[in-house]
């Protein structure tokens, strides 16, 4: 660690900043703040948590999977919700591809014969007692019959794989046993199908969220033995949607790709399966003991494989066109009413739901009644404001996409800021991601809504754990010339939920948030009105601070004279993960490469430090404008300062889109090719560390640093 340190004192530190300032009612004139204070108070006194209690209860009555008969009556009932709040409500249905199963098994074949279970065995609460559920499948997962031996392959990351490797063994014509974890699934499946394995299963193991992080359900809020984690094995990070219209919205005529033309979802079948049925394969398992750092929680010494056990698996899938429903409700801008302020969260489940996603949905129709308490009593925002209630995002944020996509144009020239909640609340912890310019927003408007448990507000605690992660990290100073500075910032936007496609390929400043704590139900029949009545969030108290604060940006975001974007600590946050990434490329000149890999990259950065001093003063000019049209006062030169408040994030997007998956057209930010979830900044160029291209680098740097350069122009 030293001797790392002792490098990084060589590299040229660009900026240091301070924390911005509370800014509490950004944008608004001396004139109109009461007004909109007012206004504010209403709403906040208005969401309740029994409210969102109720809106629960609701949702999560019974299983909704994307396209099926009960997800529309979902659908329905937030649209009459919607109404009733007298807000403007349409549904949009597309068709998109989908698939759920006919038919799926899983049996040990070898050394005895043995049937898996492919369902939660125990009902624990009142919920999973109902029937409607579907087996265990996989989102996306793909037809097929499969038999062989196993290979257990850790997490399934490419670092596995060369680890297994160096051990002379091969997934080829196995079949993988994979633990959640560290990358999106669907990657887990692609990373298996291109190495030669004829399946996948992935489980759950109990030291990542099982018994080994604290009780189980029903006695607490971890994963039980039998719980399954569904999901999606689209390749997420190649191209979201419906991948039957890859970059083109699914409307009616629109072209369709065969699932032979599909290139982002599987050739090869794939289960999840509960822990306790890996154990029966796990126990049996021969070959070498695993590597200390793959030993998983289950109470034997795991083994590697090939031999010992062999299993089959069938998988039938019933796929093909099946309709979705998005809910928009709208309430219209007095002033600007084409400018658009989007909140969503998606309404789709794999199972009830009650975490992922609806404690977000009973947030969202919260929202809509406070924001119609408001306008009683006479408030209107001067922008349009929609609240978005997508379909099919477990699949693959499909309902956001596909009506992103249709409505692609309007939304680059108008949309000011997306702002996104999925799963609201499994515990008090906030958590808030998103585009730099939207940080003083997100705190200003976190600041002002009190913890139901504490005597402070939700942002205070947020921006105390900040300190301490910070704090812990023992951050250094590049160039030491003075102690590193503690700022708090929004975390960078990876993806697995719906704004994904306004911030990577749309260029409108988004952020995402939630509050969290112990939960180990994810995606399986257990997360239920119960879990979240018991462990989640008892009280609701959570829920209705997740509306209060999505309502506090939306209505600040929609009234203000001057939008509260701000850019002058763009740079800032970007100049950190680009510190990052000079350590990772100074770390693996460090590290030892296996004999056949490419040496690592010695990159030039001066350009792109360069263009972040550029960036950084031309945010600080753009916000010293924004102020002076505030103090100005004149409609002019508010829309001026709008004008460029809202294009300068639009400026980052390369139309040629990032090496070899073009949907993803943001230089700055995307989510990492080989994690999913996880974001990459600057995603070209941590390619091309990860691929240690030289070639790629030299090109892609070129292009970075051409997006903070007409970043830098929008902004002046």
């Amino acid at each position: 660690m030293r001797y790392l340190l002792f490098l990084l004192l060589l590299v040229p530190r660009v900026l240091v900043a301070q924390a911005p300032a509370d800014a509490g009612l950004l944008g608004f004139t001396a004139a109109s703040r009461a007004a909109h204070a007012a206004a504010e108070k209403v709403f906040l006194d208005t969401v309740a948590p029994d409210h969102a209690r109720r809106w629960l209860a609701a949702l999560t009555a019974e299983p909704h999977v994307a396209g099926t008969p009960a997800e529309k009556k979902v659908a329905d009932y937030v649209a009459t919700r919607f109404k009733e709040f007298g807000l403007e409500t349409e549904m949009v249905r597309y068709d998109v591809f989908l698939n759920h199963p006919k038919h799926v098994s899983l049996k040990i074949t070898s050394p005895v014969q043995e049937e898996l279970s492919l369902r939660e065995d125990e009902p624990l609460d009142e919920s999973t007692k109902k029937p409607g559920m579907f087996p265990a499948f996989h989102g996306y997962g793909a037809s097929g019959q499969a038999q062989g031996e196993i290979v257990y392959v850790n997490y399934g990351t490419p670092a596995d794989y060369t680890r297994l490797s160096g051990m002379d063994i091969s997934v080829a014509g196995k079949i993988a046993l994979v633990r959640y974890g560290a990358v999106f699934r669907g990657l887990k499946v692609k990373e298996a199908q291109d190495r030669g394995a004829l399946g996948v299963l992935i489980y759950s193991d109990p030291a990542d969220d099982g018994y080994m992080k604290g009780e189980m359900y029903p006695d607490g809020p971890m994963r039980p033995a039998s719980a399954i984690q569904r999901g999606s094995v689209l390749f997420l990070s190649h191209v979201p949607g419906d991948p039957s219209t890859p970059g083109w919205p699914s409307t009616a005529g629109a072209k369709r790709l065969t699932r032979d033309e599909m290139s982002n979802v599987p050739r090869i079948p794939s289960l999840p399966i509960a822990y306790a049925e890996a154990e029966k394969i796990l126990r049996r398992l021969a070959g070498p003991r695993v590597p200390d750092e793959w030993q998983g929680g289950l109470p034997f010494a795991y083994r590697v494989g090939p031999g010992g056990v062999r299993v089959a698996m069938d998988v039938q899938m019933d796929e093909g066109l099946k309709p979705i429903y998005n809910v928009i409700g709208r309430i219209r801008g007095t002033v600007e009413p084409e400018k658009l302020i989007i909140a969503g969260n998606h309404r789709d489940a794999w199972n009830h739901g009650a975490v992922d996603p609806n404690s977000g949905t009973a947030a969202q129709i919260e929202l809509a009644r406070g924001l119609a308490a408001a306008m009683k009593t006479g408030w209107r925002p001067k922008r349009t404001i929609l609240l978005a209630s997508w379909d099919a995002e477990e699949y693959g944020l499909v309902g956001s996409t596909e009506w992103a996509e249709e409505h692609a144009a309007d939304l680059q020239k108008n949309a000011v800021a997306y702002l996104n909640c999925d799963s609201a609340a499994t515990g008090p912890n906030l958590g808030m991601s998103g585009t730099p310019s939207l940080l003083a927003l997100a705190m200003g408007a976190a600041r002002d809504v009190p913890d139901p448990k504490t005597d402070g507000s939700v942002g205070a605690g947020w921006e105390s754990r900040q300190r301490s992660t910070w704090a812990q990290q023992t951050p250094v100073d590049l160039d030491a010339r003075q102690d590193a500075t503690f700022f708090p910032r929004l975390a960078p936007l990876g993806s697995g939920s719906d704004y994904t496609v306004f911030i990577d390929h749309l260029g409108i400043p988004s952020v995402d948030f939630s509050f969290s704590g112990s939960y180990g139900v994810y995606h399986s029949a257990y997360d239920t009105f119960e879990w979240m009545d018991r462990y989640g969030d008892p009280g609701f108290l959570y829920h209705a601070a997740a509306a209060k604060l999505w309502g506090l940006m939306a209505m600040r975001l929609a009234g203000a004279e001057v939008v509260p974007l701000r850019l002058s600590t763009y740079a800032r946050d970007l100049q950190v993960d680009f510190d990052n990434l000079r350590r990772d490329v100074i770390r693996r000149t460090r590290t030892p490469a296996a004999a056949d890999a490419k040496p690592p990259l010695t990159p030039a950065f001066d350009d792109v430090l360069t263009a972040l001093q550029e960036l950084g003063a031309a945010g600080e000019a753009a916000d010293r404008a924004a102020d002076a049209a505030l103090a100005n006062g004149e409609a002019a030169a508010a829309q001026r300062a709008n004008d460029v408040l809202m294009q300068v994030e639009r400026a980052f997007l390369d139309p040629a889109g990032l090496p070899n998956r073009p949907w993803f057209r943001h230089m700055l930010i995307a989510p990492g090719l080989t994690t999913g979830y996880a974001a990459w900044p600057f995603p070209a160029l941590q390619e091309a560390v990860e691929n240690r291209d030289p070639a790629m680098w030299a090109t892609e740097v070129k292009r970075v640093a051409a997006a903070l350069r007409a970043g830098a122009a929008a902004s002046r």
